[in-house]
């Protein structure tokens, strides 16, 4: 069909982002009228509509600026669709350049959410995890919360643990700090385990199993203390089971997480250099889709 287009509609958005280029600097009809080349009749119906509509704002001196309503759609788009689909092809670039497969999570409700996935989890596995819910509670959720800030990080310490945490607090303020100067937060596998400690655990509390059997699963996993973030002693190869890396809003808080779910030993030095660069960069990129910015990188 062939592409139609509706002038009225193109003078109202004329109008709208005009003021939104003022935020602070209320326009009189003339100059609005002038700027845009509309007619002063044409102009005024369109502001007196949006006005109306709460889309505008008159002052007393009949000037105009964006209105009230306009707050709670960005509200809506912001916390709504269209981030996701700003930031879903980033997802699917960062999973073409690594050959991993790639998750973007985000915090509702005290609750990790798997949002975006990109490739499958594990090879033949059928399971989507997009729409997955995951309780925020220690050990799970600190990949979601890391670059929050630190009475977030307080609050979410202090609900009770799925499994005890051994570990002084001054050992996750070392893995807090490291992963807010590098940009990114490395998860290993250990014990020879072929998946992540915490994966483990968030796939046995929703397993829909009875409550005690989950209850009696959970004792057998090992306390938390923190060591699968920490750095090998020695340089070379090493056993990578997730890297994370965070996506701030416009406001500068941690909006979501990318998780790259790579469960590979002895990656070598140079992989994982470039698995690092590469996801942070994804993620800084996916920070400036949503128009957001890092506190902890200027």
């Amino acid at each position: 069909m062939p592409e139609r287009r509706s002038p009225p509609t193109e003078r109202v958005t004329q109008v709208l982002n005009l003021l939104a280029e003022h935020p602070t600097e209320p326009l009189t009809l003339a100059r609005i009228a002038q700027r845009l080349g509309i007619s002063k009749p044409t102009c005024l119906g369109i502001l007196t509509t949006l006005t109306e509509t709460g889309f505008a704002h008159r002052t007393r001196d009949k000037a105009y600026r964006l209105g009230p309503a306009l707050g709670r759609i960005g509200r809506v788009a912001e916390d709504g669709r269209a981030p996701l689909d700003a930031l879903m092809p980033h997802l699917h670039a960062l999973h073409r350049r690594l050959g991993l497969s790639c998750l973007l999570t985000t915090m509702s409700d005290d609750e990790i959410v798997v949002v975006g996935r990109a490739g499958a989890i594990r090879a033949g596995a059928s399971r989507d995890l997009v729409g997955e819910r995951f309780p925020a509670v220690p050990p799970l959720g600190l990949t979601e919360l890391l670059w929050s800030g630190d009475q977030v990080l307080r609050d979410w310490l202090a609900r009770t643990p799925l499994v005890p945490v051994t570990a002084r607090r001054s050992v996750l303020n070392g893995v807090v700090q490291d992963a807010r100067s590098r940009g990114y937060l490395v998860e290993h596998l250990t014990d020879g385990t072929p998946a992540a400690r915490n994966e483990v655990l968030a796939n046995l509390i929703t397993s829909g199993m009875a409550d005690t059997v989950i209850e009696t699963l959970r004792g057998y996993l090992p306390e938390a203390d923190w060591s699968e973030f920490a750095d090998p002693p020695t340089p070379g190869p090493r056993d990578i089971a997730t890297i994370h890396a965070p996506v701030h809003d416009r406001h500068g808080a941690q909006r979501y997480s990318i998780a790259v779910v790579a469960s590979r030993r002895r990656v070598s030095p140079h992989t994982y250099d470039t698995w690092m660069r590469t996801t942070t960069q994804t993620a800084q990129d996916a920070t400036k889709a949503i128009n957001g910015w890092n506190p902890w990188h200027p």
